[in-house]
C-alpha cells in the first residue's frame, strides 16, 4: 500500500482563534467515515523527525529507563554490568520502542481528543546501543464505542512495525487510542465521582515513609537466572510501586524520550499544518498542544478529566518495570499486551503486581505467561494486562 504524510493544512491561520465548534467538534457519522477511509493505509513517521532515524546511544536507554520508567537496573544503564551478562552489552527495556514511536496512529477526526486506552507488544530482538530502528505505522481498525463514562466515542487500532539496520522485524505493536469529544462539544467524559472525590488525597508521613521504604526495598532478580524450571503456575511477581504521581514525574517522563511536542516556533508551524490540533486556553487564549492537559488543570476539565493525569502509556512502561525486575538478566519479554481502566491523576500511588499463570515450552523457548495489575490508593485496578516471557531452562535441548 501506498505511503501518505498526515493531512495537512494549506493555510497559515492557525494562529487564529478557532470558535468553539472548531475546538470542541463532536463526532459525525461523516469524519468517522473518513477516518475509516484511512484504513491500511501505510503513513510517514519521519515526517518533521528523520533524526529519529539515528543510531540508538547508550545515553537513550539509560535517559528512557531512568527518566520515562523509573527504573534504575543496571543492565540497562551500566556498561560494565551489562558486559557481564549473557547479553553482552546495555540492551533496552521493552518499552523503549515507545521513543521512536508513540504508537499514537490516530489520523483523521481534527479537534477530537485522543486517550491512550490500550497496547499489545511482541518483541523479535532486543533492542541494543548502535541500532537504527525504522517505524511503520498504519490505522489497522476504526470502532465506533458507547461507555459507561462516554456516550460515543471511537477506538482507532494503529499497527506500528519496527524494523533495524538489518532488515529484521525487531517488534510489531498495536495499539488502541480513543477519540473522545471534548466537554465542551456536549460530548466527553461523565464520571460518577465528584471531581472533588477524585482529586482529595492526602498522605501521611507514615504513608510516604511505608512508600519509601518499598522503593528502598524493591526486589530485582539481577545475576541470579531465574530458571524455567523453578517457576509454578501461581507463583506471584514482587510487588513495584510508582507514585504518587506528580508533574515532575510526567515531565520526566517526556523528557526521557527521543519525540517530544513541539515548542515555541515549532509549535506555531506545527498548528498552521494542524490547525484543529490545538487547545485554546478559555482564560489567556494561548494555543497548546491538547496534550498539556497532563499538566494544565484547566485544560484537563476541558479534555473531560477531573484534573491532571498521566500519559497512559506511561503504565505500560511500569508493567515492563515489574516484569523486567522478576525475569532476571537472562531473562526476555516477549509480549507485554495492557489497558489502562481508570484515569491516574496527579496524586495517585500505583502498586504493581502479577502473577503466573502458565508455562510452556515453544518453538525451542521456555516461556512463562503472567497476568498482571496495577492498583491504586483508592483499591481501584487502573491498568491490567498480560505478558509472556522468555526464561532460562536447564533443559540442555533447548538452545542457550
Amino acid at each position: 500500500m501506498k505511503e501518505t504524510h498526515p493531512p495537512t493544512s494549506t493555510g497559515r491561520s492557525s494562529t487564529a482563534l478557532l470558535d468553539e465548534s472548531q475546538q470542541s467538534p463532536g463526532l459525525t457519522e461523516a469524519t468517522i467515515e473518513k477516518a475509516r477511509s484511512l484504513i491500511g493505509v501505510w503513513l510517514r513517521r519521519d515526517v518533521h523527525m528523520p533524526s529519529l532515524y539515528e543510531p540508538i546511544s547508550p545515553h537513550d536507554i539509560r535517559r528512557w529507563a531512568h527518566y520515562s520508567v523509573g527504573d534504575d537496573n543496571p543492565l540497562f544503564s551500566d556498561m560494565q554490568y551489562a558486559r557481564r551478562t549473557p547479553w553482552g552489552s546495555i540492551i533496552a527495556p521493552p518499552t523503549f520502542l515507545y521513543t521512536i514511536d508513540s504508537g499514537i496512529v490516530a489520523p483523521g477526526l481534527p479537534g477530537i481528543q485522543w486517550i491512550f486506552a490500550g497496547s499489545r507488544w511482541r518483541h523479535f530482538h532486543p533492542v541494543r546501543a548502535g541500532d537504527t530502528i525504522a517505524a511503520r505505522a498504519r490505522v489497522i481498525d476504526v470502532q465506533v464505542r458507547e461507555g459507561k463514562t462516554v456516550p460515543k466515542y471511537v477506538n482507532q487500532v494503529g499497527e506500528v512495525l519496527f524494523t533495524n539496520q538489518n532488515g529484521a522485524l525487531v517488534s510489531r505493536y498495536e495499539g488502541d487510542i480513543f477519540r473522545i469529544p471534548r466537554a465542551a462539544s456536549g460530548g466527553g467524559f461523565k464520571f460518577k465521582e465528584k471531581r472533588e472525590d477524585r482529586l482529595s488525597v492526602r498522605y501521611s508521613r507514615e504513608q510516604i515513609e511505608q512508600i519509601a521504604a518499598a522503593y528502598r526495598n524493591e526486589e530485582r532478580r539481577g545475576a541470579e537466572p531465574r530458571y524455567w524450571e523453578d517457576v509454578s503456575i501461581g507463583d506471584e511477581l514482587p510487588v513495584v510501586y510508582k507514585g504518587p504521581l506528580t508533574l515532575v514525574d510526567i515531565v520526566g517522563f517526556y523528557s526521557g524520550r527521543r519525540t517530544v511536542y513541539n515548542v515555541l516556533k515549532l509549535a506555531f508551524a506545527e498548528r498552521d499544518r494542524h490547525p484543529a490540533n490545538a487547545y485554546y486556553s478559555p482564560t489567556t487564549g494561548v494555543p497548546m498542544h491538547p496534550a498539556a492537559g497532563h499538566f494544565d488543570v484547566d485544560i484537563a476539565l476541558g479534555v473531560g478529566m477531573p484534573g491532571a493525569y498521566d500519559q497512559g502509556w506511561m503504565r505500560i512502561n511500569w508493567a515492563g518495570h515489574l516484569l523486567t525486575n522478576w525475569c532476571g538478566d537472562m531473562g526476555f519479554v516477549r509480549e507485554l499486551n495492557g489497558r489502562t481502566t481508570k484515569p491516574n491523576l496527579v496524586g495517585d500511588l500505583t502498586k504493581y503486581s502479577g502473577e503466573v499463570t502458565g508455562k510452556r515450552k515453544e518453538d525451542g523457548e521456555a516461556l512463562v505467561t503472567i497476568e498482571w495489575r496495577g492498583t491504586n490508593q483508592r483499591a481501584e485496578v487502573n491498568c491490567n494486562g498480560t505478558a509472556v516471557a522468555r526464561l532460562p531452562s536447564r533443559d540442555i535441548s533447548l538452545p542457550s
